[in-house]
């Protein structure tokens, strides 16, 4: 009997190209990043420089820079959200992941939901009445892995824009189904893994605007 693995919303199978790379590194390049002179160090870190210029492409970002190594979605959540303080108000939609909810709930935000209708989509009028200058970020998920609702992010980041309010987007789902351009949409911040487009797992992306990066505390 042949097994047929339909979950990859959860999480990919990976390709043997994506093993043989691991495999490869680990056999033949394996040293720490920006920490020696020596050839398996500079080998290790052309490397995983190269991966960041890959990844700016992927998305088109502006900079290499603006590309952050995580842990994953979640932990690309969790960094933004460190420099959130209590009672800052956050907008978020109902249909998002655990992963950009119980952030801002740990750190005591005022989270407000942006609801949705009977047929899974945000209801966006009601955005509209709930943004306002008291607003500190703006926080949804891109495509939602339950409903596979595409949301309207681009009209969301323009309107929250329009209040100078930053916007994060969580596009685990996305990044592997659309095309990025984080220029284009002109989103703050964009959040994704690795494991749910055949990566290896423990691997994600932080996308941030460079001025935001910097005006951020050490995580």
């Amino acid at each position: 009997m042949r097994e047929i693995y339909l979950d990859n919303a959860s999480t990919t199978q990976k390709p043997k190209v994506v093993i043989d790379a691991l495999v490869n590194y680990y056999s033949k390049y394996n040293a720490n990043v920006h920490r020696g002179v020596y050839f398996l160090s500079a080998k290790a870190t052309d490397l995983f420089e190269s991966a960041r210029e890959k990844t700016r492409i992927f998305i088109n970002a502006n900079s290499k820079r603006e590309i952050i190594f995580t842990k994953g979605t979640t932990d690309g959540i969790n960094l933004v959200a460190s420099n959130f303080h209590k009672d800052d108000e956050i907008i978020i939609s109902e249909m998002e992941h655990h992963s950009n909810i119980v952030p801002w709930q740990l750190r005591g935000c005022k989270i407000k939901v942006i609801p949705m209708n009977d047929k899974g989509e945000l209801n966006y009028p009601a955005f509209e009445k709930m943004i306002s200058k008291k607003t500190k970020l703006v926080s949804v998920v891109h495509i939602s892995n339950s409903l596979g609702t595409i949301n309207p992010i681009k009209k969301i980041i323009k309107k929250a824009h329009e209040f100078n309010v930053p916007v994060l987007i969580d596009g685990a789902q996305s990044a592997a189904h659309t095309k990025i351009d984080v220029q284009k949409l002109d989103c703050d911040f964009f959040v994704f893994s690795g494991h749910k487009m055949y990566g290896p797992t423990g691997v994600g992306i932080l996308y941030g605007k460079e001025k935001l990066l910097n005006e951020m505390l050490p995580y």
